[in-house]
């Protein structure tokens, strides 16, 4: 089977593929580990022939290298090992996939399968969550699911899931999602804009990059129809009837881990 290697990538086309047209599936890998990254690529590529699978090291690797050879992969499988989905390294990786590969859709592979951390994968708007614990036939059945466009839970999960009552503070946090429309990470950016923070201090307190505060605020001004921060944060406080938070609750600091991004300078939107 041949490989190609470019710029700490890993293309692993079609094993029959002479025709040059776009694939039936497209797949990107995003795995930390070199040795991982390729034994999880080349099984990938082996059990779904009509694929053409990409693996990259971290997830701004599969955004920022130009020429990719993937331009809109339909499938984004994430391998998080053991990390939970609340760290913040792992946030930001999902989050920078939604936001700049919003037609893709994003797998969670995790070396973990607690429910907890199945639950808030959920939360991020995933659609797969697949322990490194179930056999390869099983996982490779998962993604052909989603990528026809169902969801997958492990079984026992599911019953889980199910089953378990969510606390008040989840209920009121998703009820006020479905009310404003916004994602959980666009309604904690919302809770330091009605502080009047800017786009800095929200960057600092949520660790995230800058740039990406200044998409949500974006967002946020467009869903909420708003001229600027501050109309946006009248309109917030009279939709949720509440007013401006006193305290936020800060995601865990950054490990360092491989999916951790850089820094980046941007300036701040409506001041």
């Amino acid at each position: 089977m041949s490989k190609l290697y470019v710029k700490g990538w890993t293309v692993l086309p079609r094993r029959s593929a002479r025709v040059r047209h776009k694939p039936s599936l497209a797949i990107a890998l995003v795995d930390p580990k070199p040795l991982t990254r390729r034994s999880i690529a080349e099984m990938l590529t082996k059990a779904l022939p009509e694929a053409v699978t990409v693996a990259a090291s971290t997830c701004e690797e599969l955004i920022e290298i130009e020429k990719r050879p993937i331009a809109s992969p339909d499938l984004v499988i994430v391998h998080i090992r053991g990390a939970a989905v609340t760290d913040a390294c792992v946030q930001n990786a999902l989050e920078l996939v939604r936001l700049r590969l919003p037609e893709a859709r994003v797998v969670v592979l995790s070396d973990r399968d607690d429910v907890q951390n199945v639950n808030e994968a959920l939360t991020c708007g995933v659609w797969g969550y697949i322990p490194t614990s179930v056999e390869a036939e099983v996982a490779f059945a998962a993604l052909r699911l989603i990528s026809a466009g169902g969801t997958y839970l492990p079984a026992q999960e599911r019953r889980s899931l199910s089953a378990k009552p969510d606390n008040g503070a989840e209920c009121e946090r998703r009820g006020r999602s479905d009310g404003l429309d916004l994602t959980p990470r666009e309604l904690s950016v919302l809770d330091l804009l009605r502080e009047g923070k800017p786009n800095k201090l929200i960057a600092k307190g949520l660790n995230m990059e800058e740039s990406t505060v200044k998409v949500h605020v974006r967002n946020i001004l467009k869903k909420l129809r708003a001229a600027n921060r501050t109309q946006a944060a009248s309109v917030a406080n009279r939709l949720l009837g509440e007013p401006p938070p006193a305290t936020i609750q800060l995601l865990r600091p950054a490990s360092g881990g491989g999916m951790n991004s850089k820094s980046r300078h941007a300036e701040p939107v409506g001041g």
